[in-house]
């Protein structure tokens, strides 16, 4: 994806609690972006891409900054990918988009949904094209996004969603 200082992509991966691998450096380097699992408060700023520790929730503050949880799993994931989203939808923040991939279980669906009702672009897996198909699919039982994309297509997916922004 290219480069944008102004934007910065925060991702929230299913992860086993036990495990402390460092994400950032298992998904390597993106061009140009700086990729980091952030801690409690730390400033959300432009051209990062941002993991969601393993174990805790990740919500996005009003303020501008994330704050984590150990509130208890929400369908069995902490980092939720919901949290992440509500907190994104209450937080209010003006330029926001999700993307939905395959997962096991219905996490994100109803993020989805509420970031979808607030206004935001949504876009989720196709099922038939995802390993896990059980997430697209909850996702898709309860709205239309605004688009459906294949794996390949992520990044096409991702550079629509910033056009409307720019």
């Amino acid at each position: 994806m290219p480069y944008k200082e102004n934007v910065a992509i925060v991702l929230c991966l299913h992860r086993l609690r036990n495990i402390r691998m460092n994400m950032a450096e298992a998904i390597g380097k993106v061009q140009r972006w700086h990729i980091l699992e952030p801690d409690d408060k730390t400033l959300i700023t432009g051209g990062k891409v941002y993991i969601a520790p393993a174990d805790y929730h990740l919500l996005v503050e009003r303020e501008g900054y994330f704050s984590l949880s150990v509130d208890e799993p929400v369908n069995f994931s902490r980092p939720s990918i919901d949290v992440l989203l509500e907190s994104i939808v209450q937080a209010r923040w003006a330029r926001a988009g999700a993307a939905l991939l395959s997962g096991a279980n219905c996490d994100g669906a109803l993020g989805m949904l509420k970031m979808h009702q607030a206004g935001y672009f949504t876009a989720v897996q196709l099922p038939t094209d995802a390993e896990i198909p059980t997430m697209p699919e909850a996702a898709l039982a309860l709205f239309k996004p605004t688009c459906q994309f294949s794996a390949n297509e992520l990044v096409q997916v991702c550079l629509r969603a910033l056009s409307l922004y720019t």
